[in-house]
């Protein structure tokens, strides 16, 4: 994500992929302070692969001292300085990146995360917290076992520091491609003994296979809490809750090693199959509980079909 830093009091702007200075407050995504600057001044905006500025003030927009040509789309280059009038600040052009999520520190010494759609910070292998995008673009925070939504513009913390959640708008040329098409299936496949867990996605012609991992049997414990359940007939919205300190004393584990578990099937899962939707919900929170979405899944414990369930056509074996 491109990005801006005021030379005077060393604020930082994350551009959104059409970004608005201005001194009107409800139409500018920068509020400009000054007031030989007009309501809605310049656009900064991401196309055919780079950043442009357009002016469209009444004072000038400068680059490096040069006024640009009013309405006139002119190519950024890093290290360049913009101002946003003759007598206004200069905004030094620190990064050039695409437009995408990223998490801005309040701490103006502390650099930007950038984001992907699935997030271990401030690592996979020590996560504090798992912050991922769900299809339908809303963003999903799950820290301390709980969850909960973020909008652009939400704080959160992460290793004692504060950070911001920037969201910029979509960009044609930055969209994820998401496949709709053939529904998901979960194979597992677990050793008599159940020492071993492997597990299997599958949609339609395309095959991933997961490998033995501990956190696999997590997972397992969830399918088979939801087959049960089924099996008993509750009602589909109560099939397979677990609470996590039940879930944490049946895997033999203490409650922050089950939130790394998670962490790290949920990651394995959203990267399985590429451009394929859904894999985000696979596994479902709610306050203080988790459970299997609604997938198909099917267990195999040694050679043998323990179980298959299908909750989209509630077909059961």
């Amino acid at each position: 994500m491109g990005m801006l830093r005021n030379s005077e009091n060393e604020d930082r702007v994350l551009l959104r992929g059409n970004h608005v200075f201005g001194r009107h407050p409800a139409r500018s995504d920068t509020v400009l302070p000054n007031r030989e600057a007009s309501q809605l001044h310049a656009m900064l905006r991401w196309r055919d692969g780079g950043w442009f500025v357009t002016d469209h003030s009444r004072n000038g927009t400068l680059i490096d001292g040069r006024r640009l040509p009013p309405g006139e789309a002119v190519p950024l280059a890093l290290g360049q300085v913009l101002r946003f009038g003759p007598g206004a600040a200069d905004w030094d052009v620190v990064d050039l990146s695409p437009p995408g999520p990223a998490l801005l520190p309040l701490d103006p010494v502390r650099p930007p995360l950038w984001l992907s759609r699935h997030n271990l910070l401030p690592d996979a292998e020590a996560p504090e917290l798992d912050l991922y995008e769900l299809d339908t673009g809303l963003w999903m925070l799950e820290q301390q076992g709980e969850l909960r939504s973020l909008q652009d513009g939400d704080e959160l913390e992460l290793g004692g520091a504060r950070y911001r959640l920037v969201v910029p708008q979509e960009v044609d040329e930055t969209r994820a491609v998401v496949q709709q098409a053939e529904p998901l299936l979960l194979s597992f496949r677990v050793s008599l003994d159940e020492e071993h867990t492997w597990l299997q996605v599958r949609r339609g012609l395309q095959a991933a296979d997961l490998g033995e991992r501990s956190h696999h049997y997590a997972l397992l414990t969830l399918a088979r809490q939801r087959l049960a359940d089924a099996r008993a007939g509750l009602d589909p919205a109560a099939q397979g809750w677990l609470e996590r300190p039940r879930l944490a004393r049946m895997l033999g584990m203490d409650p922050p090693h089950l939130n790394i578990q998670i962490f790290r099937a949920r990651d394995q899962l959203m990267n399985a199959l590429a451009g394929a939707s859904g894999l985000a919900q696979v596994i479902e929170g709610r306050r203080g509980g988790l459970r299997l979405g609604p997938v198909a899944f099917e267990i195999h414990r040694g050679s043998q079909l323990e179980g298959r369930m299908d909750p989209a056509s509630d077909a059961l074996a």
